[in-house]
């Protein structure tokens, strides 16, 4: 079966938050998107881009997952979570509040162009890499969903080269950035994935 995924922004207190969801997307808004992993995660595709823009905008710096359906819940001080669950809650069915009036507005915010932004941080780990930059006709994986992923290796459509990288910046604090400033003294990994 094929596993799939939606990127989440949590909550800056989400281990302490009933809902710890801040915001979601779903792929199927932006355009030929499949919700596997290795459907979505390349440089240029649209709904990635959506996803860097809103952690270089309003979001940069918040805990963010990019999570499978297949991942194990999370422990947190108010109990267990499927982030997943709570995600598509978010985007279809709100959790208490009105998050679907809130879903809308961030897809409504999110411009048609994207500029092309080069650092992927992580603010947690004080690590960052280069995003590689579009070249027409290849296909390139961006580091954003591989980095961020929880639950890879247990569905179809997963990445499948062994790279001890994917998922480690799970549920850290993430931003993307063009500011050079912003990387002082972290520490850079490549931002390179290689294709079977």
């Amino acid at each position: 079966m094929g596993q799939y995924y939606n990127p989440v922004i949590l909550k800056k207190s989400w281990k302490e938050s009933k809902n710890p969801v801040k915001a979601s997307l779903k792929c199927y808004d932006y355009g030929d998107n499949g919700a596997k992993l290795m459907e979505h995660s390349y440089i240029g595709n649209f709904f990635v881009n959506a996803v860097v823009y809103l952690l270089a905008k309003d979001y940069k710096g918040y805990p963010f997952v990019w999570i499978g359906d297949y991942a194990d819940p999370v422990t947190t001080k108010t109990g267990e979570h499927d982030i997943y669950n709570d995600a598509n809650n978010f985007i279809y069915k709100g959790m208490g509040t009105d998050y679907t009036k809130e879903y809308r507005k961030l897809k409504v915010k999110i411009p048609n162009e994207m500029l092309q932004y080069k650092y992927l941080v992580n603010y947690t780990k004080r690590q960052y890499c280069i995003i590689p930059e579009k070249k027409e006709g290849v296909w390139q994986v961006h580091p954003l969903p591989l980095l961020t992923c929880n639950g890879n290796g247990r569905g179809g459509g997963d990445y499948r080269l062994d790279d001890e990288r994917v998922g480690t910046w799970a549920f850290n604090r993430i931003g993307i950035t063009n500011d050079e400033s912003e990387i002082v003294g972290f520490k850079e990994i490549s931002g390179f994935f290689e294709l079977d």
